[in-house]
């Protein structure tokens, strides 16, 4: 095989096995996300004014709040994600029917190297039932999510090829790019107390507590860590280094991971005002179980005619290095906190404010901070509209939505856009529910 057609074939290879990265995605530090798309539509700022189904996974409080329904229910409601940072969807639809000049691809990399990394993310979360009756919640809810980084080299491979933006071949180092995947089913029961407290003397005044208590179960996990892969360019190789720890196909166990959490919320409503609280995971001992998890060391060599020490064969998880078994130590659901004001400006108008902070270091699926404004419109009968915007962390989101309510049948949808340190990202959701939304 000649140098060139090695070459040709390495760098099949190489994008092939990169755009696939690309296929997948990680994305919310709770568990349980709101199984009603009001949030959604008021651009994730909806804590003092969730009722019903809704205020399970938002603030438990709500449930025992005038003005929510004595039954509601939402039959299976899907919230999709998906995005692409620095470099986004977007970018890529401007060229998808020319060749990408290289100027433009330089940019791209430069504002890699200034980020750090490409990332392609993705997933869906279904809320398979959510219900109340009374001042008692109970919401199912799965989420599949998957991410994964390339470093500026590998992006560069994946652009240019294995001659690189100079056209002159160089040694490429993938080190630091990775993939995550995981899959996790929750339960959850809220349930929620009013109290005799009226601190500011409105005829109408109330104030309740709630908690959810959930149960998580992990189904998948997938962790892989380039670490030091390298595309030799004189004479030509790839040598790739490359561990994965995943759940065991083989011997799979439904429950690979799990623990229990708890929610607390508080609400209060007078005059046009409502104020909540919420905390999320005040504790979770949610962790994933290393029996249920194998580990590969994805080592191999090839140099167009020949490969040597490849090894991907399976192995005790205890084999993986310690900083990838550290990592799915650390792969937990720590506290969310929300604080939450609404205010009725008419009886077609509500305003709403929400901010947000995400504590610790593990699962993060949403971005540490949110400080958010939003509107909930009933501008003819039936119908109602909802907007809303945040600043997060580094970033920004805009949302939207729009329902229908035909006596106890409600349909809903809502969309948002997010930019910032969780990534370029688009959520749709749709909702179908009874006796409230």
């Amino acid at each position: 095989m000649t140098k060139h057609s090695n070459a040709v074939t390495i760098r099949l290879l190489s994008a092939l096995a990169l755009a696939a990265l690309l296929m997948v995605g990680q994305p919310a530090s709770a568990q349980l996300r709101s199984a009603s798309s009001a949030m959604m539509g008021t651009g994730n700022n909806y804590t003092a004014l969730a009722r019903g189904f809704g205020a399970v996974g938002i603030n438990p409080a709500g449930l025992a709040m005038p003005g929510g329904p004595a039954f509601s229910m939402t039959i299976p409601s899907i919230r999709g994600r998906a995005g692409l940072t620095p470099i986004a969807f977007a970018d890529l639809k401007d060229y998808e029917d020319t060749l990408i000049p290289a100027s433009v691809k330089e940019g791209w990399l430069q504002d890699i190297a200034s980020e750090g990394s490409q990332t392609g993310f993705g997933g869906v979360e279904v809320t398979s039932l959510g219900l109340s009756i009374g001042r008692v919640g109970l919401q199912l809810s799965s989420m599949a999510l998957f991410q994964t980084d390339l470093n500026e080299d590998a992006a560069e491979l994946l652009f240019f090829g294995n001659a690189g933006r100079t056209g002159t071949p160089r040694d490429l180092n993938l080190a630091g790019s990775s993939m995550d995947g995981f899959a996790v089913s929750t339960l959850g029961v809220g349930f929620a107390f009013p109290l005799n407290f009226r601190p500011m003397g409105y005829d109408d005044e109330a104030f309740a507590i709630g908690a959810t208590l959930k149960y998580s179960v992990g189904h998948f996990l997938l962790l892989a860590r380039d670490m030091g892969s390298l595309l030799q360019s004189d004479p030509i190789a790839m040598d790739v280094r490359f561990p994965v720890a995943h759940s065991d196909t083989e011997d799979y166990a439904v429950d690979g991971g799990s623990g229990f959490g708890l929610d607390l919320g508080a609400m209060w409503e007078g005059g046009p005002w409502s104020m909540g609280a919420s905390v999320q995971n005040v504790f979770n001992t949610f962790e994933w179980s290393p029996d249920g998890l194998v580990y590969r060391p994805g080592e191999a060599f090839f140099d167009g005619s020949d490969s040597d020490g490849t090894d991907f064969d399976e192995q005790p998880f205890s084999n993986a290095p310690s900083s990838m078994r550290s990592e799915v130590e650390n792969m937990t659901f720590d506290p969310l906190i929300s604080l939450g004001i609404a205010y009725e400006a008419t009886g077609l108008v509500t305003l709403t404010a929400d901010v947000r902070h995400h504590l610790g270091e593990g699962i993060v699926l949403a971005p540490e901070t949110h400080a958010g404004l939003g509107v909930v419109l009933h501008p003819v009968g039936p119908i109602y509209l909802r907007g809303g915007g945040a600043w997060v962390t580094d970033g920004f989101q805009f949302g939207g939505g729009a329902g229908l309510a035909l006596g106890p049948v409600h349909i809903s949808g809502a969309g948002l856009m997010q930019s910032g340190d969780a990534g370029e990202a688009t959520y749709v959701m749709l909702t179908l529910s009874f006796g409230g939304y």
